[in-house]
């Protein structure tokens, strides 16, 4: 529908967010589990703090963006 395409970007980016988030923590667990928490933990904690806090925004967009966009396209047409 035109509605499931007006959120797909956003929608693309949100799963890319959760994603790389799920990869990156798992890393992270393990290497706290063999008792070496360095890099892995560092770059889950600044993608989780940096990249992740856009998860929100674009979950709304997704569920609710539609409206902005196929409102302004009928009005063009």
């Amino acid at each position: 529908s035109e509605a499931a395409c007006a959120g797909a970007q956003p929608y693309l980016r949100l799963f890319g967010l959760a994603a790389g988030g799920c990869y990156l923590a798992k890393r992270a667990v393990a290497e706290v589990r063999d008792g070496s928490a360095g890099a892995a933990v560092a770059l889950a904690r600044y993608f989780a703090e940096n990249h992740v806090t856009a998860a929100q925004g674009l979950a709304e967009t997704v569920t609710t963006g539609a409206d902005a966009v196929l409102g302004s396209s009928a009005a063009v047409a």
